[in-house]
C-alpha cells in the first residue's frame, strides 16, 4: 500500500499589526516560513487509527487525526511522526502539525481539500494563524490581515485571516535561532494574558503599520538587511512594551533579554522574539552565519538551544514512498 510523506518547516511570527481593533479588524501579523527545524509525517490508508510517535505527542496526534477522519468520513489511517517541531516555542508547531496531518490523511484517500479548509476543520476557537497557514501553503515572508472584530465564535471555523502580502525571503540572508530553557506561554495561559491587556493605543498600531509599509517591506524588496533589521527592532519595541505587563518585560525571560543583547552586540540585524517565545531570532548574511552561530552557542552553553536556519520560499513538500 502506498505511503505519503509530508515535510514542512516552522515559522517565525514577528509581531501583530493592530491590537486596537478600532478599524474593525484585530491582530494582523508578520511572519517568515523557515527551513529548520523541520516536521515530517507519513500516512497510509488503514481500517483503524494507528500512530507511531513519541509518547508525549500521542494524544495530540490522536485528537487531530480523529477530527479529520470524522469530518471526511474516513475509516482510519496509519500515521508516523518522523520528525517534530519543538512545541510551544514560537515556531508554529501546532498549525504545521495539524495541516501536515490533514494534508496526508486526505491525500492518501484521493481527496484534495484546500489548505484553508484543512485549517478550519480542527480550529474550534478560530485561533489558526493566517501566517501559519500561508507558511505551510506558500512559504516566504508573509503579512496577514487579521480578523474582523464583528466575527462571532460560531463563525470562526469558516475564516482564516486573509493573506495580504507575500514575497520570497532573500536567499543570501540567514537567521540565528535561540530557544532558552524557560516556561512556555500557550493555551489558557496565553488566552488569559491577552484578555488581561487593554487595547493597544491607536497611535502605536499606526506606528507599527507605518513601519511595515514604509520601511520593512521596501527593505525586503530592495534586499536591504540593515533597514529591514531596523524596522523589525522598532516593531518589536512596540510589541514588547505592550506585552511587558504579562511577560515580565519586553521578552519572555531574563535569559531571552541577555541573548537579544548578545546578538545585537555581535552584529545581528532585527533581533526579536517569535510570538510568545521563548525562541529569539536575529538576522545576518549567509557569509557571517557560521561565525555568529558558533559565538552564540558558546555564549549560551546549555542554557538554550541554538541553531541556524533560512527562509523557506515554498510550501510544504510531499510525495509517495
Amino acid at each position: 500500500m502506498e505511503e505519503l510523506w509530508v515535510r514542512t518547516g516552522g515559522r517565525l511570527h514577528l509581531g501583530q499589526l493592530d491590537l486596537n481593533g478600532s478599524l474593525g479588524r484585530f491582530y494582523g501579523g508578520l511572519g517568515i516560513a523557515i527551513n529548520q527545524p523541520e516536521l515530517e509525517v507519513t500516512a497510509r490508508r488503514s481500517k483503524s487509527l494507528s500512530l507511531v510517535c513519541e509518547h508525549s505527542e500521542e494524544e495530540r496526534l490522536k485528537s487531530i487525526a480523529c477530527e479529520y477522519l470524522k469530518y471526511y468520513g474516513l475509516p482510519g489511517v496509519e500515521i508516523e511522526l518522523v520528525q517534530s517541531l519543538p512545541s510551544h516555542s514560537g515556531l508554529g508547531s501546532g498549525t504545521s502539525l495539524t495541516l501536515a496531518i490533514g494534508f496526508a490523511i486526505t491525500r492518501v484517500y484521493g481527496l484534495q481539500p484546500s489548505i484553508a479548509e484543512l485549517a478550519v476543520v480542527t480550529d474550534r476557537e478560530g485561533s489558526r494563524s493566517g501566517i501559519g497557514v500561508a507558511a505551510f501553503e506558500q512559504g516566504g515572508f508573509l503579512v496577514d490581515g487579521g480578523k474582523s472584530v464583528d466575527s462571532h465564535p460560531e463563525d470562526h471555523r469558516l475564516q482564516v485571516p486573509p493573506l495580504l502580502f507575500r514575497i520570497p525571503f532573500p536567499e543570501d540572508w540567514a537567521i540565528i535561532l535561540a530557544s532558552p530553557n524557560n516556561e512556555r506561554m500557550f493555551g489558557k495561559k496565553e488566552e488569559k494574558a491577552f484578555q488581561s491587556l487593554l487595547p493597544m493605543d491607536r497611535e502605536v498600531s499606526g506606528a507599527i503599520c507605518r513601519l511595515v509599509l514604509m520601511k520593512l517591506l521596501p527593505a525586503l524588496v530592495e534586499k536591504n538587511l540593515e533597514s529591514f533589521g531596523q524596522a523589525i527592532e522598532a516593531i518589536q519595541g512596540h510589541i514588547g512594551s505592550y506585552f511587558a505587563p504579562v511577560q515580565g518585560g519586553p521578552f519572555a525571560s531574563a535569559e531571552a533579554c541577555r541573548i537579544v543583547e548578545y546578538l545585537r552586540v555581535h552584529g545581528a540585524a532585527g533581533v526579536g522574539q517569535s510570538s510568545w517565545g521563548p525562541t529569539i531570532y536575529g538576522f545576518t548574511r549567509k557569509e557571517t552565519q557560521s561565525d555568529l552561530l558558533e559565538r552564540t552557542q558558546n555564549y549560551v552553553e546549555n542554557r538554550a538551544c541554538v541553531c541556524a536556519t533560512s527562509g523557506r520560499n515554498h510550501g510544504a513538500s510531499w510525495g509517495w514512498q
